[in-house]
């Protein structure tokens, strides 16, 4: 997108005005600090919410210039696994070559844009077209057009076979979590995710194990409405009675991480028990006084994690148009210990928990989500105490949407 194409948005969707910017991926930790005053300005306007045109710009840029999340590494385990995804409706597909290379494509056949993928299976090496048979290798290059040249002759002088293969896109993980950078041009994953690493040292996430179970729904909100929810504790004692029982409003604290991230925690985390019996907590917890305590971190911009003494949640949230979303909530436990039969019902305990915390937010967002097409919608404002994670979301959404390059 261009800096014309920029200054040829309409004003409403004028992203949040003249207020306090900071650069994003600004080491500094002063670049996150807002001033109190700044809370009391409104927010992202109605439109960032319900105008298509809005989630367009989001798409040539939050979702476009950053690294996201889109899988799971163990979504393709094996050698020849494909596995079709999209974000913010750009279908991807993520391939596990013969020798065990990770790799994400653009979903569509270099001849008439089919999407090639269109469900998880085992390509055997090979992905093949079916509209006219073009067929890749597992690596994206092109190994037959069958017939494209007339009957029975498969080129023709001057088809360049070489620029035809499937057009990769720059991708990485992080446990089991599969990135891709689209524009190609992100710094590192590492450093874009260090933030997060140093803060949770103290776990051994190399002990983490998935469970089979997941939970997956779409609402009738935006996507920025959920990331939202999620980083704020606020509506804790209205929203979550049985969450709130277990883990109250005032236990909860907001932290500092370099922007766009934000985080927030709890200092009064109960671990479920079945019988007198708990999972398993990773090692080393007492040392740092971190038995009791649980952390979530929105990882801009779509991506929310949260960390437990006794397991790690993830959970990606996908725009299907301006007021729809998909979700996908995960979660992994600690070592192999935890994974066995016995301590199925112990596993489920949090993913239950979870599932009805999530389906008591879902009413609110699909409210805040109608709120919004009321003319007398300002943009809202902040509690300086309680929703700083969530303006700062807002200003990293706001920054990158008004500036493209």
């Amino acid at each position: 997108m261009t800096h014309r194409e920029v200054a040829d948005l309409p004003s409403d969707l004028a992203v949040l005005g003249d207020r306090t910017r900071f650069q994003l991926g600004d080491p500094s930790p002063s670049s996150s600090v807002i001033q109190m005053e700044d809370y009391r300005r409104p927010g992202l306007p109605a439109e960032a919410y319900t105008r298509s045109q809005y989630l367009d710009q989001e798409r040539k840029t939050v979702f476009t210039r950053y690294w996201i999340c889109v899988g799971l590494a163990s979504d393709v385990p094996n050698p020849g696994d494909a596995y079709p995804t999209d974000i913010a409706g750009m279908p991807i597909v993520l391939v596990r070559d013969r020798l065990g290379t990770l790799r994400a494509f653009h979903n569509i056949c270099s001849h008439r844009g089919l999407q090639l993928v269109a469900k998880p299976c085992n390509t055997r090496g090979h992905i093949r077209c079916p509209y006219h048979s073009w067929t890749y290798r597992a690596d994206g290059s092109l190994k037959s057009t069958p017939h494209f040249g007339g009957y029975y002759k498969d080129s023709y002088d001057g088809f360049d076979r070489d620029s035809k293969g499937l057009q990769a896109i720059r991708c990485d993980q992080w446990l089991d979590m599969v990135f891709v950078n689209l524009s190609g041009d992100a710094p590192p994953l590492e450093d874009y995710l260090q933030p997060v690493r140093d803060r949770w040292a103290d776990y051994d996430l190399g002990l983490l194990r998935r469970e089979s179970r997941e939970v997956t729904l779409q609402c009738d909100a935006n996507w920025k409405l959920a990331v939202e929810n999620f980083s704020e504790s606020y509506h804790l004692n209205w929203v979550h009675p049985a969450l709130n029982s277990c883990s109250r409003m005032e236990d909860h604290f907001s932290f500092e991480i370099r922007a766009p991230h934000v985080g927030q925690g709890s200092l009064r985390y109960r671990r479920g028990q079945i019988n007198g019996k708990t999972l398993p907590t990773f090692p080393g917890l007492g040392a740092s006084n971190k038995q009791t305590v649980a952390e979530y971190i929105t990882v801009f911009p779509n991506l929310m994690l949260g960390v437990h003494p006794d397991y790690f949640l993830m959970f990606l949230v996908n725009p299907l148009s301006p007021s729809k979303t998909r979700e996908r909530m995960l979660f992994y436990f600690v070592g192999d210990e935890a994974m066995t039969p016995e301590t199925e019902t112990l596993r489920h305990l949090p993913i239950d928990l979870w599932t009805e915390t999530n389906d008591e937010d879902i009413e609110m967002i699909e409210r805040m989500q109608v709120g919004r097409q009321s003319p007398r919608f300002d943009g809202g404002c902040f509690s300086p105490a309680l929703e700083k994670p969530v303006y700062l979301f807002q200003q990293a959404i706001a920054q990158a949407v008004d500036n493209p390059s």
